[in-house]
């Protein structure tokens, strides 16, 4: 198992789900770890704690704000003295096809999702470049690579993660740093089963048919991915092991989605 000891990290939206997940793999392996969410992550920065990262800590972001991240990049540096591993995770999702989605749910998946990759990039970056060194691993989705109906708005954003991702890994090759984005598919996650259970309603079946017959059809793997898997994935791509993968857009999803 490859080791991030001593190694600081900042992970946006980590108070569930997929920031979860990645926050608590990171600290696994030996990484002290700022989970940063709009909403309180303290409780993802015990569980880091008390799993032996007692330097681990909680912090809030807004990441459409530039000023709000860049606090959060100083304040890091600040107490621990550098930033190795900047994890853009926090997204939102959007559900409507393109006509009917209004001005605020198209400007807010945009600002989240494509902004608050840009904002934590820039921040990361500039710290990274005094270093020498660095790893940026931003959260994309299989629907950047992907168009369905009714997720265009969304997959527009992800699909934006992917390219300034691909733009910024060359940018950054010759300080040393290292830039890649992950593409999930289906994870098993609270919001997933939410989704998957307003539809089970509609349709007049179980949360336990619907997932079933999902997987049947969609993952050749015959099961759902799971924050360990997000987790392992990061913390691949921050470690050594990684240093010749750079600008890549890779898929996490047991087949469901097959990319170059």
């Amino acid at each position: 198992m490859s080791t991030l000891e001593n190694k600081i990290a900042i992970v946006t939206g980590a108070s569930r789900g997929l920031g979860e997940g990645i926050a608590v793999e990171l600290a696994r392996r030996g990484a002290t770890v700022v989970c940063a969410d709009l909403h309180s992550a303290e409780d993802t920065a015990a569980t880091l704690q008390s799993a032996g990262s007692p330097k681990s800590s909680s912090a809030k972001v807004d990441v459409p704000s530039a000023a709000s991240v860049d606090e959060l990049v100083g304040s890091t540096v600040e107490t621990h003295g550098r930033l190795d591993i900047m994890v853009n995770n926090a997204g939102i999702y959007t559900y409507g096809a393109i006509a009917d989605v209004t001005d605020e749910d198209f400007r807010r998946t945009m600002d989240v999702n494509i902004g608050g990759v840009f904002n934590g990039s820039r921040a990361a970056a500039r710290v990274m470049k005094e270093q020498k060194s660095g790893r940026i691993i931003n959260t994309a989705s299989q629907l950047g690579k992907l168009a369905r109906p009714n997720e265009g708005v969304y997959s527009a954003s992800k699909a934006a993660v992917i390219l300034m991702t691909q733009a910024l890994g060359l940018e950054l090759a010759p300080y040393n740093i290292t830039v890649n984005a992950i593409c999930p598919g289906c994870m098993h996650t609270e919001m997933m089963e939410k989704s998957f259970a307003e539809i089970a309603q509609s349709e007049g079946i179980t949360l336990e048919q619907k997932l079933q017959d999902y997987l049947d059809a969609k993952i050749p793997t015959g099961r759902f991915g799971t924050l360990e898997d997000m987790g392992r994935m990061v913390a691949w791509l921050a470690s050594d092991e990684a240093s010749f993968t750079t600008g890549s857009a890779l898929n996490l999803t047991g087949g469901e989605q097959v990319f170059f």
